[in-house]
């Protein structure tokens, strides 16, 4: 029950969308019955998978990390629009920073096969750039470059690299495949500098080195109005915001990303983050499950390894009563980024998922390790609700209802299920309605 912008939107409590209608019911059934979002799952064991770890700052200025973070970023990018491999997310490599490269670490921890390391130096004049591919079993070394390029040239060092890893561990990949992969390049180097500088500040878990981002993303949509790259990131970041509560006004921030998300697309309709952004806020804010299945669809075609795709693809299904597939796509989710920061609202999204599927021990199971992460998150909390409820363990639900009361004093059974609640299929809402009133909730 994430909120409108991606699986960090905080809680709908704070969202009154009076012009919310009721559920198409018959129009839910028949989405139900009738698409098949991403049917097919290989097995990421079937599939070369890599993580691409933080390059070295080897400049010495600390100040550098988010400019030789955000070149892994694109590569990563890039990397994860190819279905022939299966790629770590940025979030899940970042931990590495600063750490000793040991390969094999990297593969326990990651549970991939390849390792991507290297080093920046950064100069006014020249960018010197290392990189080697390892074998994260073994250690070996499979190849390795180096290349001194001018700033302007940085992009064609990053499709280098792209590509050269590539040949190494997926050389059936064609050409064309792998163009149509590489990211959208900016007009405006500074756009990209300030863009690289925000991705670095959201990071942070503090409140004001955070809020900078924003005025980085604003200063290189300014730079670079057809760049998607900063207008995609932007929507996130109101997600983001909303979600760590640090947010005024929730539904206008809501509200807003969403508008940011559908501008990106339309810059770039292959950019996963906007459109699975975007997807989520159809979905969640606006029960439009058509338009958000369509995101999803198109969000995973360009980058089969976008963890975010997959776990906020997971909502829309368990919503519309597909709690099987639902729970495929949040452990897929979870398998590309195994060590994300927000942790919580991946096993969040899984609790949901298990209990859309019936499966209501696992529900608790995920639900309480979501709220021991983020006892705050109130979505988490009514999910071990209605969990609890429908297993008969009521003391356990009145307790976790107290802690929801806490928190969203003006919580009502009423309102929730006449605005806010997210579930189409008729009789998954209904037992959810139930759970809660045997929770003891307030009508």
């Amino acid at each position: 029950m994430r909120g409108p912008l991606g699986a960090e939107i905080r809680d709908l409590g704070f969202l009154q969308l009076k012009n919310i209608a009721q559920p198409r019911r018959a129009y839910a059934l028949e989405v139900a019955a009738s698409r098949a979002l991403a049917p097919s799952l290989p097995t990421p064991g079937l599939l070369p998978s890599i993580a691409v770890l933080p390059l070295e700052n080897m400049g010495g200025d600390p100040a550098d990390d988010y400019f030789s973070d955000g070149i892994v970023d694109d590569i990563i990018t890039s990397l994860a629009g190819l279905h022939e491999l299966f790629v770590i997310s940025r979030g899940s490599t970042l931990p590495f920073r600063g750490r000793p490269r040991d390969p094999r670490e990297v593969g326990r921890a990651l549970g991939v096969r390849y390792a991507l390391t290297g080093s920046l130096r950064r100069s006014s004049r020249a960018l010197r750039i290392a990189v080697q591919l390892c074998d994260a079993q073994s250690s070996a070394i499979l190849w390795g470059d180096r290349m001194e390029v001018s700033p302007g040239e940085l992009f064609e060092a990053q499709d280098r690299i792209v590509q050269q890893v590539v040949r190494g561990i997926a050389p059936n990949v064609r050409a064309a495949e792998l163009h149509r992969a590489m990211r959208k390049r900016p007009e405006s180097f500074t756009a990209y500098d300030h863009t690289l500088y925000a991705l670095h500040a959201m990071e942070s878990l503090d409140r004001d080195t955070f809020r900078k981002a924003r005025a980085c993303l604003d200063q290189a949509m300014a730079e670079d109005p057809g760049f998607a790259m900063p207008v995609a990131w932007a929507a996130r970041w109101h997600s983001l915001h909303v979600g760590q509560g640090w947010s005024s006004d929730a539904q206008a921030d809501a509200l807003q990303g969403s508008a940011l998300a559908e501008r990106a697309i339309g810059l770039d309709g292959q950019n996963a983050l906007a459109l699975a952004t975007y997807g989520h806020a159809r979905s969640f804010l606006f029960h439009d499950c058509d338009t958000a299945l369509g995101c999803f669809d198109r969000a995973l075609a360009a980058a089969p390894s976008s963890a975010l795709a997959w776990t906020l693809s997971s909502a829309t299904l368990s919503y519309l009563g597909r709690g099987e597939q639902a729970v495929r796509h949040a452990e897929r989710g979870m398998q590309l980024s195994p060590l994300d920061r927000v942790r919580y609202f991946q096993h969040m999204f899984l609790g949901i998922a298990h209990y859309a599927n019936g499966s209501y021990e696992e529900a608790v199971r995920w639900a309480r390790l979501s709220a021991s992460e983020n006892p705050s998150y109130t979505s988490t909390l009514r999910v071990l609700i209605v969990s609890l409820a429908a297993l008969g363990r009521l003391e356990e639900a009145r307790e976790a209802a107290a802690r929801l009361l806490r928190l969203e004093p003006g919580f009502r059974i009423g309102e929730y299920l006449l605005t806010r609640i997210p579930y189409l299929e008729p009789t998954l809402r209904a037992r959810c309605a139930e759970h809660l009133r045997k929770a003891g909730l307030p009508e």
